[in-house]
């Protein structure tokens, strides 16, 4: 394809990604619905032999993604496994698609809810598979996730440890979307909890020299995430700088 044929996809990207920002910002259901299948058909148009096709793929996942959030029953289940489709042909162009293995994750967990217990269990298992390469991929960046299918495992002390890890790293969604995901509701009665979301905001305490070299000492060689996550109440919305 051509300079001029790569140029007008990219354009047709940014057009449809639009369109996308704009339905995710309305209340209006069926008026998202509508704009979201507009950026669909762009996306799918894009040719796989235009440079923009890779970030058409992906961006294509997404806005499957939030079409799934949309549906309900069936609906919603084929447009969440289309998602995981598209973000698998991401990670097979490039195995260390941060944004694909993540989101592939989170459609993963959205998915569960709706199967069977078999199917449910196999999929939570998929989730906990495309986190992990998330984590290879860049240490620490889904501690959050990973803190949500503990929640929905009921196991609470992995949890716990696994929030304060998202906390550490600065992987964490906002307070309010942490108290309004479905996936912490369980987690939210437990004791520690309200102590975890007071810990947040908490100012950090000064050390004197001597505390921070030993500070220093004990982190040396670990690379924490430099990714600027924000939430979009969905846990991964985040700065995919290398996109």
């Amino acid at each position: 394809m051509g300079l001029f044929g790569s140029i007008t996809g990219k354009s047709k990207v940014k057009a449809a990604n639009k369109l996308v920002q704009k339905a995710r910002s309305l209340e209006d259901t069926a008026q998202a619905e509508q704009l979201l299948a507009q950026a669909i058909a762009i996306y799918e148009a894009i040719p796989s032999d235009s440079s923009a096709f890779n970030d058409a793929l992906y961006n294509l996942g997404m806005a499957l993604l939030y079409s799934a959030r949309l549906k309900q029953g069936a609906e919603a289940k084929e447009l969440y496994q289309k998602a995981g489709e598209k973000f698998s042909y991401c990670l097979v162009a490039k195995s260390d698609y941060l944004g694909a293995a993540l989101d592939w994750g989170v459609a993963l967990m959205e998915l569960a809810p709706l199967q069977g217990e078999a199917d449910k269990e196999a999929t939570y298992a998929l989730a906990k598979e495309k986190f992990t390469i998330a984590d290879g991929i860049q240490k620490g960046v889904a501690s959050y996730n990973f803190a949500c299918l503990h929640a929905v495992h009921n196991d609470f002390d992995a949890c716990k440890e696994a929030l304060v890890l998202a906390l550490e790293y600065k992987n964490l969604p906002d307070e309010e979307d942490i108290l309004n995901d479905a996936d912490m509701q369980v987690a939210k009665t437990k004791s520690w909890f309200n102590d975890f979301i007071a810990s947040i905001n908490a100012p950090e305490v000064e050390e004197d020299s001597e505390q921070e070299d030993k500070a220093e000492d004990s982190f040396k060689g670990t690379e924490y995430s430099k990714m600027n996550v924000r939430t979009d109440g969905y846990k991964v919305e985040y700065d995919k700088k290398d996109k």
